[in-house]
């Protein structure tokens, strides 16, 4: 059993899990105090609510995004910059196939049942446009809005057929093919 220290990041590293696999609708605190190994009780010491438990998932997920960002910025190549956002989408396949993308799955629950957290949510696919976008600006693209907007919709389009189709092919399939335009342009 873990320190007492790290009872609020075991709490968000199995919400962030149990979330992406059950759903926020569908998973509970309970499920989320028994996953983590943290009594019950000591749940409402670090997070009052699920949607406050929710909030420290997003901003987990958009920390661990953007310090991906932060890496592939280290290359001055924003098209090797895009093709690395491929390769991780690529490497989370199976995943994908069988939950969904992490973020955008939690985004469609959220705003479908209308959660106050859902805000939140949708800032970090709002962020991650305009990351995606500034690449495509930098690249000197004169469409840039429209490729960005584009790429958007590529990624995680093809992520809700291969999991409705559980189908991690689809992943591969779209990376392969999203991988070609950026090459060309």
């Amino acid at each position: 059993m873990g320190r007492v220290s790290d009872k609020r990041e075991r709490l968000i590293e199995s919400a962030c899990k149990l979330f992406h696999e059950a759903g926020f609708k569908d998973t509970s605190i309970a499920d989320i105090a028994e996953d983590s190994g943290v009594p019950l009780g000591n749940v409402y010491y670090y997070f009052k609510t699920k949607d406050d438990l929710a909030a420290a998932v997003i901003d987990q997920r958009a920390e661990t995004i953007k310090e991906c960002a932060r890496q592939w910025e280290e290359n001055p190549d924003p098209k090797a910059r895009l093709l690395s956002l491929l390769d991780m989408q690529e490497s989370m396949k199976e995943q994908i196939a069988q939950y969904g993308c992490p973020v955008g799955s939690m985004c469609q629950e959220l705003d479908k049942d209308r959660q106050p957290i859902s805000e939140k949510a949708d800032g970090l696919v709002n962020w991650q446009l305009k990351w995606i976008t500034e690449q495509f600006r930098l690249m000197g693209q004169a469409e840039a809005d429209k490729m960005g907007v584009q790429l958007m919709t590529a990624l995680h389009g093809c992520g809700v057929v291969a999991n409705a189709l559980n189908d991690p092919k689809i992943v591969e399939l779209e990376m392969a093919r999203l991988k070609v335009w950026i090459g060309k342009l």
